[in-house]
């Protein structure tokens, strides 16, 4: 019996893609007829024509099943509900943009069935990438691997295969704000990588906006470290030992000893403002934990789908 394997594909205003994509994922496939491969597309309520595109597709051809959301919920949640959804005995999470290419599919199974529960992807080279994107990528990763409690490798994406088990124990977790490169980390398994070359968005418009970019930085520091609080403490209590050591020389050096040198107003400006600053800059990031935390409690499903194609 072959085994089978699922291919979730999340996609948001990808209208021009779906058909090049599932043509060049099918000459894939074919080659590999040991497998039994299901397609899973996932519409993060794209605006566009991308839900139409898909549901003709899949009144054409064999293998594909897909899931519409109610409105663009996010990449992290499209992942999660194909993933939900995969009844393969390992899954793949690829782009459908064609920067993640099919062709390395082959490799990610050889792997697995090397005993590897989960294959992860290194990007070497972008074709295309932005300046300021590659900067700013080097940039969260460093920072992230720096404070966090997991190590994500630098380059990863959301291109990956898991087996079974490791799905499994994804799809048990119950957080809100899911950020999968470091959940792969977190959930241990033995992992290889697979190095590849990501080539030019096929069409269309990016949607990882810069916005985006710092919704999924925020979710991934505050997920997975704890680093940025106890560096308030100790910088807070720093900053009270120093101030109060630095106001009670101050006190004395114009009181007792009589030096006008520094200005009783002045001085206490000064401390003022740089108190106020201090006081803004921690409610600021223990305002990202409390924003989790209330996700958290408000218990809010991560998506709604409105439509299913061959999914019971």
């Amino acid at each position: 019996m072959r085994k089978k394997i699922s291919i979730v594909i999340p996609v948001y205003n990808e209208e021009e893609n779906i058909r090049p994509v599932y043509a060049r994922m099918k000459e894939t496939i074919r080659a590999i007829p040991d497998y039994e491969f299901e397609v899973i597309f996932v519409n993060d309520g794209s605006s566009d024509g991308t839900w139409a595109e898909i549901s003709g597709l899949a009144e054409s051809e064999n293998g594909i099943k897909a899931l519409n959301f109610s409105r663009n919920f996010g990449h992290q949640a499209a992942i999660e509900a194909g993933l939900a959804n995969a009844g393969g005995e390992a899954a793949i999470t690829m782009d459908g943009d064609m920067q993640h290419p099919p062709e390395i599919i082959p490799e990610l199974i050889s792997k697995w069935e090397q005993g590897f529960e989960i294959v992860n992807t290194k990007r070497e080279e972008t074709e295309g990438i932005s300046f300021f994107k590659k900067i700013a990528s080097g940039i969260f990763y460093r920072l992230i691997n720096s404070i966090s409690e997991v190590h994500i490798e630098s380059g990863s994406a959301d291109f990956r295969l898991v087996g079974r088990r490791a799905m499994d124990e994804l799809n048990r977790l119950t957080e809100k704000n899911k950020f999968y490169r470091g959940l792969i980390s977190w959930i241990g398994f033995e992992s290889a990588t697979v190095k590849y070359k990501a080539e030019k968005r096929l069409g269309g418009k990016s949607s990882y906006t810069f916005n985006k970019m710092l919704s999924l930085a925020r979710v991934g520091i505050t997920s997975f470290s704890m680093l940025p609080m106890k560096v308030i403490l100790l910088f807070g209590a720093l900053l009270f030992f120093g101030g109060f050591l630095l106001t009670a020389g101050m006190v004395f050096w114009r009181y007792c000893i009589g030096s006008a040198l520094f200005s009783g107003t002045g001085i206490l400006a000064a401390f003022i403002i740089m108190n106020n600053g201090l006081f803004m800059v921690m409610l600021g990031i223990v305002s990202m934990y409390q924003i989790n935390m209330c996700k958290e409690l408000q218990n809010r499903p991560n998506y709604i789908i409105t439509e299913k194609i061959n999914l019971s």
